[in-house]
């Protein structure tokens, strides 16, 4: 009986996967109106297992992504890492940043090759990232990400990897990212009095690509649009690197307060009356279509009923959402790579949920669109298939392979520029600042 109980046993363990040397991956998106924590488990191999918990509260103290109220702040941080069962002092987190702070720039940078058989080698690589990432800008401002796209070698383009080839005159291009030192030593002071450690911070936009997008997205050529509560956040890749990155300073909850104004309804009945009855092309919502909404007023006063047309709410919800997409495709153009939208945009974040959204991005935009959710972490379990998730996939997604590579017993050390897409993440946030100590 002992033995068949031992043979029981080991049976469901093997179900269950041997137990990991790997600590958990904490992924915690700070948004305007939600902070959502996410919790992964790595196999014994050190790849995503699964998503063991998702955690959740209302944003407080932040306005377009940025932080407003360090003490605010930190407390939805808190309860949201609290929803997932997160301890404070917890292993150090992966977060997102974003917010109409972020600027980008695109720069081509060269050198003649120094090497007497014309061979180009490491150095000359490392210099030309050096160049690429020497910009004169604001004191106030510090380069986040500085992600080469492609090798020019004599006049040669769209080479990936240069070393080992041969050619006297050896360009770069590649796209730089900017933050506010301030907007990022903030978001950093909340998270650490929530209880938590800041492991590495990545761009939210990039996040939610190595969520949402496929490889084949990527080398054909896309736009990602993330429509968040406070902020939209737009890039564009094209042959498999980011070549321009955009955060507009709107978003769903200037919907949301349209619709407050034009139904005279607190902000959350406007919120509820947006996921409910919205949409964003009027043409489909017939004149004749009423709907009702009850509400309390004070709290504990008599409810009173709003009742409005559909066609009047699609219409508000329209002209916003127009806007919202006109800046989008203003952002493309100036970047220079609209006709290199091959595969169309890919819409992601809690808006992109609202009906008619999509048939109004490719009306504007003139290209395909379609919703962006998680989708590059097919073989891992319990993945939340919900664009609200996005970016906090991405984060957990890029967390277990930093992870990973630094292997089940090495202490956490500095992030490091590579030249892949997904590796290009800023210095670890300690050798920037120079902490102060808690108190």
């Amino acid at each position: 009986m002992d033995g068949m109980t031992d043979r029981k046993n080991k049976k469901q363990a093997g179900s269950r996967g041997a137990v990991s040397p790997y600590p958990p991956v904490i992924a915690l998106d700070v948004g305007t109106t939600k902070i959502a924590c996410l919790v992964g488990e790595l196999d014994e191999k050190g790849k995503l297992r699964k998503i063991t918990a998702i955690g959740n509260a209302p944003a407080q103290g932040m306005h377009k992504g940025v932080v407003v109220d360090i003490k605010d702040a930190s407390e939805s941080i808190k309860a949201a890492a609290a929803a997932a069962g997160v301890a404070e002092q917890a292993n150090g987190v992966f977060a997102g940043v974003a917010g109409a702070h972020m600027v980008s720039m695109n720069r081509r940078v060269s050198l003649d090759n120094p090497n007497a058989d014309g061979r180009v080698t490491k150095a000359e690589r490392q210099m030309l990232l050096k160049r690429l990432k020497n910009v004169d800008v604001s004191p106030d401002l510090r380069m986040i990400h500085a992600l080469p796209r492609q090798y020019i070698l004599d006049g040669q383009d769209g080479i990936k990897r240069p070393v080992g080839m041969w050619a006297k005159r050896i360009e770069m291009e590649g796209h730089v990212v900017f933050g506010a030192i301030s907007s990022i030593q903030n978001l950093i002071a909340a998270v650490e009095a929530a209880g938590l450690e800041v492991r590495d911070i990545v761009l939210e936009p990039l996040a939610s690509g190595r969520a949402c997008l496929k490889e084949e997205d990527l080398q054909s050529g896309v736009m990602l649009v993330d429509i968040g509560g406070g902020t939209t956040d737009a890039v564009i890749f094209v042959a498999g690197r980011l070549v321009h990155s955009a955060v507009l300073p709107v978003g769903g909850s200037h919907i949301t307060r349209d619709i407050s104004v034009a139904l005279k309804v607190p902000l959350g009945a406007a919120e509820e009356i947006k996921i409910k009855h919205g949409n964003a092309q009027s043409h489909l919502v017939e004149d004749i279509e009423m709907a009702k909404y009850s509400l309390t007023v004070s709290g504990t006063g008599p409810k009173r009923t709003v009742t409005f047309s559909k066609k009047f709410l699609a219409r508000v919800i329209e002209s916003r959402v127009k806007e919202i997409f006109s800046l989008v495709l203003k952002q493309a153009k100036e970047s220079g790579y609209l006709s290199s939208i091959a595969a169309g945009i890919v819409l992601t974040g809690g808006s992109s949920q609202l009906e008619g959204i999509c048939g109004q991005a490719e009306q504007v935009m003139s290209f395909p669109c379609r919703p962006g959710l998680p989708v590059n972490a097919a073989a891992v379990v319990d993945i939340p298939s919900n664009p609200v998730y996005a970016t906090a996939v991405g984060l957990i997604l890029y967390g277990s392979e930093r992870i990973f590579k630094r292997g089940p017993s090495r202490p956490a050390e500095a992030s490091t520029r590579s030249l892949g897409l997904w590796e290009e993440v800023l210095a670890k946030v300690k050798g920037w600042f120079g902490r102060q100590s808690k108190t």
